[in-house]
């Protein structure tokens, strides 16, 4: 739970100074620059708004990253590219939902937990056979490459097809090219009837997860984030950005 574009996103000249490749500033201290990636398709998480990026992920890393001092250039691209972009040092950081798992954990670091939530199955809305993630064995389902909710339907014995983002997935479900697809429990919640897609969440949220900005096993920024993470925790900034685009606190 994806067009190809390239947003750019300076938070102010006002943040703060470190960075490997900083760049000196007029008092002579040095910049951190960190360059993010996101899909930019993925509401209420990341998107695009008149142009504008936002979203949860994004305001929540741009309030961390001002108190922590941190400049942040975005780059948006398919969710596929995300992780090897990381890889080849194109970015530093992504924030794009991504859970936080064992496996991924063996070769990556997260921040602190921003988001809690779950999986939940999605059908068309005249289906009546598939009830939850225990009748997906032998259905196939949609999918975008790389997410985690793939390997969940793999895992329940699905055919997954691939597709660049959650849209391209909920259009042919509802014309019947898929028999499922799986996603996160807050994407449905918000956005299910925005869309206007004939399709239906069926069955028990499943699968907890936590989602953290993931970064390289190598990164000196987390350790500023997960100190203003906490701060926004504490302070009820965090609460504040869950109900804006959830109605709730959705950090913890």
């Amino acid at each position: 739970m994806k067009k190809s574009l390239t947003a750019v996103l300076a938070i102010g000249a006002s943040f703060g100074v470190l960075a490997a490749c900083g760049t000196e500033t007029n008092s002579g201290s040095e910049e951190t620059v960190i360059t993010v990636g996101t899909e930019a398709t993925y509401p209420p998480f990341t998107y695009k708004d008149k142009g504008e990026l936002t979203g949860y992920d994004i305001d929540v890393l741009n309030e961390a990253a001002e108190r922590a001092g941190y400049t942040l250039e975005f780059e948006a691209m398919d969710f596929k590219g995300l992780v090897p972009a990381l890889d080849a040092e194109r970015i530093d950081l992504i924030a794009n939902q991504m859970s936080i798992t064992p496996e991924r954990q063996e070769k990556y670091a997260f921040s602190d937990t921003y988001a809690v939530s779950g999986a939940q199955v999605i059908v068309g809305s005249d289906n009546e056979d598939i009830q939850g993630i225990d009748d997906l064995d032998g259905k196939v389902v949609g999918s975008t490459q790389g997410s985690v909710y793939a390997q969940m339907a793999e895992e329940a014995g699905a055919e997954v097809k691939f597709y660049k983002g959650a849209n391209q997935v909920l259009q042919d479900l509802q014309v019947g090219r898929l028999d499922a697809a799986l996603n996160d429990r807050l994407f449905i919640f918000s956005e299910l009837e925005k869309t206007g897609y004939d399709v239906k969440a069926v069955g028990d949220v499943f699968n907890k997860s936590e989602a953290g900005f993931m970064a390289r096993q190598d990164s000196e920024v987390l350790e500023g984030l997960n100190e203003a993470l906490a701060e926004m925790k504490q302070d009820g900034t965090m609460k504040e950005i869950g109900e804006k685009y959830f109605g709730e606190d959705i950090s913890q």
